[in-house]
């Protein structure tokens, strides 16, 4: 089920095909072929070559352009996009389905803001769901394209695992087997599944359950969190041209989608970073107060240092992260609906499950029985 295109190629299809000639023409220009088709001019020939597939979700066919059976007729993106799936079976190709909307909101009204993209496509079978109002979409579709892509070269038949490894970019490492054994937690189909697909759920899995939540790899707040430093100063570092910030850099994700959803880190290399600080330190002080030496010794610069004890990232009713970190005494750990249980544990302030009545809804049941009382 191998295949081999010289270039990712995108397929837009939209019943207003000249407002898509702008976002065709800026998906080109990152070296990507681009195809635009209303549903009734697409050609076998155009799936087969397609990397990804976008299918518009509201539909407007006008008069006489459609069969009157119900049966042969594409209510909406969605159901189109199931026509354009088993076609791609039959032929064995394996492209990555998306929907677009500039409704995003409300197709997905009831799911979470911060994983709704992820969140509507795991619903529907599809790889993403991608607003049409997003400045970065073209950006985002072209980065999904060059993954799809590239899982046709990495994942010929039987070699699942490796080439899964080689399609995230793990480098030859002192932590490459920390980082490595960290990823086979999260449960990848590398075996049958992912050779049977070419790789296709290996893409869905990372996109869908890997970016969106803090698992092998870190978003910039939970691995400021890991290096105690806030996040204010952590992206200063960064900012900047120290020996501290070329160390940060190393870990920094570099494979596939990795500016789909922003930066993203490994955790094993930011956690054996902070270990080799802390080997031979001074047991006069705190883990903190040493860690911000060593910090600030190799920034050549002053930095901050969190105050927190044991310093936890919260989250809102909308899954989104709070750029304000608390310590564990002062939060409670959630059990929302989709989360991950190879994920880190979410949590959320004391204060604000207090006061939101959906933040205390998801509470996890021993939390709330020690906090409030069952």
């Amino acid at each position: 089920m191998t295949e081999n295109h010289e270039q990712p190629c995108v397929l837009l299809i939209d019943d207003k095909p000249d407002e898509e000639r702008g976002r065709a023409a800026s998906i080109s220009a990152r070296g990507l072929k681009t195809i635009v088709r209303t549903p009734q001019n697409v050609t076998l020939e155009d799936v087969a070559q397609a990397s990804v597939i976008a299918v518009d979700e509201y539909l407007e066919w006008g008069s006489g352009s459609h069969p009157e059976v119900p049966a042969f007729f594409p209510v909406d993106g969605l159901a189109l996009v199931r026509v354009f799936q088993r076609h791609a079976w039959d032929m064995k190709k394996s492209p990555a389905f998306v929907l677009r909307s500039g409704e995003l909101e409300k197709l997905g009204k009831s799911l979470p803001p911060a994983i709704r993209e992820s969140a509507l496509a795991a619903q529907h079978d599809l790889d993403w769901a991608f607003n049409k109002h997003d400045a970065k979409e073209g950006h985002r579709i072209a980065a999904l394209a060059a993954a799809t892509h590239e899982l046709r070269r990495t994942f010929p038949s039987g070699t699942g695992w490796e080439g899964g490894l080689a399609w995230l970019g793990l480098a030859e490492t002192e932590w490459r087997e920390i980082a490595a054994t960290q990823v086979d937690a999260c449960r990848p189909p590398d075996h049958s599944v992912a050779d049977y697909t070419s790789g296709s759920s290996w893409l869905r899995w990372f996109a869908q359950r890997i970016l969106p939540y803090p698992t092998f790899l870190l978003s910039d707040l939970h691995a400021s969190v890991r290096l105690r430093l806030p996040l204010a100063d952590f992206r200063s570092v960064l900012a900047s041209s120290s020996p501290l910030s070329h160390k940060i850099n190393e870990f920094r994700y570099s494979g596939n989608l990795r500016d789909f959803s922003g930066h993203r880190w490994w955790r094993a290399g930011i956690d054996h970073f902070v270990d080799s600080l802390l080997a031979d330190g001074d047991w006069d002080v705190s883990e903190g107060e040493l860690l911000a030496d060593k910090l600030t010794e190799l920034h050549g610069g002053t930095l901050g240092s969190l105050p927190q004890k044991h310093p936890v990232v919260t989250i809102d009713a909308n899954y989104t992260e709070s750029e304000w970190v608390v310590d564990s005494s002062e939060a409670v750990r959630l059990s929302p609906d989709l989360w991950p249980v190879f994920a880190d544990e979410p949590w959320a302030s004391i204060d604000d499950a207090e006061e939101d009545p959906h933040i205390r809804s998801l509470v996890a049941r021993e939390d709330q029985n020690r906090i409030f009382g069952g």
